[in-house]
């Protein structure tokens, strides 16, 4: 985001009547660990520095990193929370909290983050991710399995009739907890996670995209036949662009593997890791399989109870 002039002001004037230097650098570096306001300044480190050239100093720093809005989050942690068993106060925080939320985010006490502040205004980032970073995301690969036969037995209307179908569904399932579609590409997508708990919410979004897509085969598909997908959900970190295909790391070859080699039609697979996040609930309806490098690995499926 922007900061404004008036902003800048705010944050200026709140920091220098609230806080001591000392605070404001440990409050800095719960964003920016091992920050030093005299190194990064060129202030004389034995000699105090003023409230207000610290709190400017702040500002330019955090500003052309990408990073006031953090700083805005920790301040706000600082005086809800304390620092140190001591109450912090800042009179002018409302103020900047209202300002920022002019510019069309909402402060989320939930998440303890900005996000965005309209229902139907999504961005992939959130409003708050800065692109070329690298954050800890949970993945789901979407893909349908048998693409190519289906556009050789259907007419080009009738496949892509189904994919804008399956598209609009994913799309619900996915912004529902939160997550946001990535890419898509006609018959298959890739989705990102960030917030609390985001393994758990990607993995329950690739749980109700298998029970929908079951319901949609039995009772409403267009198609002769069953439109079939392969899931996977794998999380770790990952570069933020706007293009998935520039942010390919390790994180995200892993899911794209697991999901194009290691699950079947109609199945979820999570990693060993996401499997762990899960808890007791969740975890008995994942069946162990075997994973890349003799490892293991754990799927999920729906099918008619035998009798």
């Amino acid at each position: 985001m922007k900061v404004q002039a008036r902003l800048s002001s705010l944050f200026v004037s709140a920091l220098s009547q609230s806080l001591p230097v000392e605070l404001m650098q440990r409050v800095a570096r719960m964003v920016i660990p091992g920050y030093d306001i005299y190194e990064r300044s060129g202030f004389p480190a034995a000699i105090p520095m003023p409230r207000a050239d610290a709190a400017r100093h702040i500002l330019k720093d955090f500003n052309q990193e990408g990073q006031f809005l953090k700083l805005i989050e920790a301040l706000i942690q600082v005086t809800t929370q304390g620092n140190m068993g001591r109450e912090v106060r800042m009179h002018l925080l409302p103020r900047i909290i209202a300002e920022i939320e002019d510019q069309g985010l909402r402060y989320s006490t939930e998440k303890g983050m900005f996000v965005e502040a309209g229902e139907h205004e999504r961005t992939m980032g959130w409003g708050t991710l800065r692109e070329g970073r690298t954050y800890e995301f949970a993945l789901l690969r979407i893909d349908v399995a048998g693409s190519s036969e289906l556009v050789r037995r259907y007419t080009k209307e009738q496949v892509s009739s189904v994919y804008a179908m399956l598209r609009d569904m994913v799309t619900r399932f996915v912004e529902k907890r939160e997550g946001r579609v990535w890419s898509w590409e006609g018959d298959g997508g890739l989705a990102a996670f960030y917030f609390i708990e985001k393994t758990i919410q990607a993995t329950l979004c690739g749980m109700e995209i298998v029970h929908d897509l079951f319901l949609y085969n039995l009772l409403g598909r267009t198609l002769p036949e069953p439109l079939n997908l392969r899931l996977a959900v794998h999380a770790g970190p990952c570069r933020f662009l706007r293009s998935a295909k520039e942010a390919a790391g390790d994180t995200m070859r892993r899911v794209e593997l697991l999901e194009s080699s290691y699950t079947p039609p109609g199945c979820l697979t999570v990693s060993p890791g996401v499997f762990t996040d899960l808890g007791s609930k969740l975890s008995p309806l994942f069946a162990p399989v075997p994973g890349p490098d003799n490892g293991t690995l754990f799927r999920y499926s729906l099918g008619w109870e035998k009798k």
